[in-house]
């Protein structure tokens, strides 16, 4: 391991302190944070910025169809009119320049962050670099996106420019390359559309479950489900924030006039979509008696394992017993019941799954 003494820029206005540039002293290696993803993203080997860390493949994203549609659930952040949806840093007023739709990064204005602070969600960035190359490598078209949380979508003229290639553009910085180079040319305009699911913590502050973030870039999937390490620093990996459930989205000042239009967010409710199973009980050995058997059109109640199961379609499936005496499939939505003759015994087995599969079939054996 070595020591190195750098300065860095902290990425804290998700903690709500001020934005700092710091002298710090790091002695880790990447190693210490490594995570499995992709293998063409596998950051096992490679400390952060390896400039033989092999590049990605160049693709040619096609013809660009921009500006995109915004959906109608989406938060507009901007749509070309000012920047009365942002604050500068530490608050204060944003620097940037609005011009013909567009805003602008302006040298040494610093970052500009979301007033609004949002946790799962969908956002959709346009971005142009500069159309006069100046510069090369990481001076060249730099800038960032950085989500809820500070993790960075490096944003960087990449079109035939070479870099260290976890700092390229649509890398995570510092962590994963692009699974491909879909960069288009010096001025044109690019499109990122990222998916992001926040870290999750337990009742004790725990981290349980990584960052996750998928990212197209220009249309092509260039971070595919990728589990990102921590908040981004410059050559290491911060601890997240514990407990973090959201926080706004950061567009960074580099030193160069990028572009960006047409930002806008959709807030994922995973759990408004979640679902849970009704509540079950275990059958009785006289309802798996009872029920057990052959019925019409090649149908079959049979016990497996210790669970009963219905053969219907070619398939088995799993069936549950209620609280209220009623019973069903344990996967698949609708009422299973069973007809009965005078004398107590199964006559007939009916159900309606909401799939549409329904019908009455009477009891063989």
């Amino acid at each position: 391991m070595r020591a190195l003494c750098i300065c860095h820029l902290n990425w804290d206005k998700t903690l709500n302190t001020k934005n700092t540039f710091s002298i710090c002293l790091l002695v880790a290696t990447a190693s210490s944070f490594l995570s499995s993803s992709l293998d063409a993203q596998q950051p096992t080997g490679w400390k952060a910025h390896d400039k033989n860390r092999p590049q990605p493949k160049v693709v040619d994203p096609g013809e660009a169809t921009l500006p995109a549609s915004v959906p109608s659930d989406a938060v507009v952040i901007f749509g070309g009119e000012d920047l009365s949806n942002f604050d500068g840093p530490n608050g204060k007023e944003p620097k940037w320049v609005v011009k013909d739709g567009v805003m602008e990064s302006v040298a040494g204005a610093g970052f500009v962050y979301t007033k609004e602070k949002f946790g799962d969600c969908q956002i959709h960035i346009e971005w142009a670099s500069p159309t006069t190359v100046k510069g090369n490598g990481q001076g060249r078209g730099n800038s960032g996106v950085f989500l809820p949380g500070g993790f960075e979508i490096q944003v960087l003229d990449s079109f035939e420019n070479e870099t260290y290639a976890d700092g390229g553009a649509a890398s995570i910085y510092g962590q994963y390359p692009p699974l491909v180079n879909a960069s288009r040319g010096p001025g044109q305009w690019q499109s990122y559309d990222i998916v992001y699911h926040m870290p999750r913590f337990d009742e004790n502050q725990k981290q349980v479950s990584p960052a996750i973030i998928t990212v197209l870039h220009n249309g092509v999937v260039v971070q595919h489900a990728t589990e990102a390490l921590g908040p981004t620093s410059w050559v290491h990996h911060k601890q997240m924030n514990p407990g973090l459930t959201e926080g706004v989205i950061g567009f960074q000042d580099h030193g160069n006039p990028v572009r960006f239009r047409n930002i806008w967010v959709r807030k994922l409710d995973t759990a408004a979509t979640a679902g849970t199973y009704p509540e079950s009980r275990e059958f009785t050995e006289e309802e798996i008696k009872k029920f057990v058997g052959k019925y019409d059109r090649n149908h079959e109640v049979k016990l497996k394992d210790g669970k009963l199961w219905l053969h219907t379609l070619n398939q088995d499936l799993e069936l549950v017993a209620y609280s209220d005496d009623t019973y069903g499939a344990k996967e698949t939505a609708g009422p299973i019941s069973f007809d009965t003759d005078d004398d107590g015994n199964v006559s007939a087995l009916k159900f309606r799954f909401d799939a549409g599969w329904n019908g009455k079939f009477d009891r063989k054996e």
